[in-house]
């Protein structure tokens, strides 16, 4: 029998509802369950303020600053509201040697509709000022949340092409004990088009999304329909018109991809698993793992702005909620580096080494070392792995070190002798040496749809020819 936990996540999930009134424990226990990933937030915003070509952020809800600080410096102008006095001090005070930011003091209700009348260019709103009476440093000021005030003096402006985004949707849920006067997702949907029946409005990872639609940068706009190896299951995929790394081989093969990878998942892969999709491209292995994983967690990571913006788009036709797609690169470092785009398409694209590559490449990316991440983020567990980041396996695995050793996942893994040679100048043998010491079993997932157990280097670039190879890597799980 599921409990009754479970049930109030998967009708949530499915219906942007909970089935019947929550107890305050309820409440909090849900509102923490579903809490999404810090980079999630930042790199959303990131996202919608290129695509839409927006230069000036309004934010509800300073509270520590941590917001404006993560996106001070992809904006123009930087406004942020704090009602709580202290709170609002100390962001002035941190962001007193930033002339582009200004933090105001006050309730945001009542601050936005005199703010706007000196606004006269598109803006994006986060809008974050919910009162949660269990967070210490919460503020309340005339309501638990002002989003209607807010959200009726942002769409009566003059503006008509702002963008909206309203932080933790999972507060949407109605009056219960511990949120006092929140509307319902339902309800916040029917306001916001009585006022702008012309927007989109949509729910995707614990933000609602409120703007007019735009293919920005999936202007080549194409898709096509991917299907699972088992279970008669397909899902729309988007990509560009030009895409040869990914969307060109799925027509190929008649709606597949890569099935010798996905058909054995089926196998490994338990419904409650977490995954991390580490260089998730178009996110054709994402929607296979979170297809098998319904009641667990995928997190796809995807440095490209260009693939990035695609796998947000395969995300939400897909009314998928399982899959948290983060704008970032796996690597060395916790920062921005080099990115080179390839114009062939997402999949062959890669963090250049080589200097006469970084000085062509025009893109800079976000990325984290692994253990970085999934500390800071604090990821209950990691069941499996799949990476394939064109020849920097090896570097993102040096720096996953940590959490190989602690939660034992199983790891897919790709073996591609000249990206590691070409893109990054080491010799393969140092992956597989690294492999060999962290599993004990290692196994070759053929094209064929076979597999076969490597027992050392040499079987392995025999077996793999005339490709280049996917990797099982396992210490519990015997595939053949």
């Amino acid at each position: 029998m599921m409990s009754r936990m479970k049930e109030i996540v998967q009708m949530w999930r499915e219906q942007r509802r909970v089935p019947y009134p929550l107890t305050a424990q309820e409440a909090w226990d849900f509102w923490m369950l579903e809490s999404p990933t810090y980079h999630l937030k930042v790199s959303t915003i990131q996202m919608y303020a290129s695509g839409h070509g927006i230069r000036t952020f309004i934010e509800s809800g300073t509270f520590r600053g941590d917001m404006v600080q993560a996106i001070k410096h992809a904006f123009q102008r930087v406004i942020s509201i704090e009602l709580d006095e202290q709170l609002h001090q100390a962001a002035a005070n941190l962001f007193a040697a930033d002339p582009h930011v200004q933090i105001i003091h006050g309730d945001s209700g009542r601050v936005l509709p005199e703010l706007l009348q000196s606004i006269t260019e598109p803006c994006l709103f986060w809008l974050d000022g919910h009162y949660i009476p269990l967070s210490l440093e919460s503020a309340r000021g005339d309501v638990d949340t002002p989003i209607l005030q807010e959200l009726e003096a942002i769409l009566r402006h003059s503006v008509p092409n702002h963008v909206i985004l309203i932080d933790d949707a999972r507060c949407f849920i109605g009056q219960n004990p511990l949120l006092k006067g929140y509307p319902t997702i339902q309800q916040l949907e029917e306001f916001v088009h009585r006022l702008r029946p012309d927007l989109s409005f949509f729910v995707q990872n614990d933000i609602i999304r409120i703007c007019k639609l735009t293919e920005g940068a999936t202007s080549s706009l194409k898709k096509v329909n991917f299907l699972l190896p088992f279970d008669q299951k397909s899902f729309a995929v988007y990509g560009s018109e030009t895409d040869q790394s990914v969307l060109h081989f799925i027509e190929t093969e008649n709606g597949y991809y890569e099935h010798y990878v996905i058909n054995p998942l089926k196998r490994v892969v338990q419904p409650d698993f977490i995954c991390l999709d580490i260089g998730a491209n178009l996110g054709t292995i994402s929607l296979a793992l979170s297809y098998l994983a319904p009641q667990g967690k995928v997190y796809a990571f995807e440095p490209s702005n260009v693939n990035y913006a695609y796998l947000v788009k395969t995300i939400a036709e897909n009314q998928i909620d399982n899959i948290e797609p983060l704008h970032l690169g796996v690597f060395d470092r916790n920062g921005t580096i080099h990115f080179h785009e390839d114009e062939r398409g997402g999949g062959w694209s890669f963090i250049p080494q080589d200097e006469m590559v970084i000085a062509k490449s025009n893109q800079h990316i976000n990325c984290v070392r692994l253990d970085d991440w999934v500390e800071m983020n604090m990821i209950p567990r990691v069941d499996l792995i799949k990476i394939d980041v064109e020849g920097s396996e090896v570097i993102v695995l040096e720096h996953a070190i940590n959490t190989l050793r602690k939660w034992n996942p199983d790891l897919i893994v790709e073996f591609n002798l000249e990206s590691m040679r070409d893109n990054f100048n080491r010799h393969p043998l140092v992956l597989y040496v690294l492999l060999e010491k962290l599993f004990s079993h290692i196994y070759l997932l053929k094209r064929d749809d076979t597999i076969v157990k490597i027992n050392n280097y040499n079987q392995l670039l025999e077996e793999m020819k005339p490709f280049h190879g996917d990797l099982f890597c396992t210490n519990k799980t015997f595939l053949a």
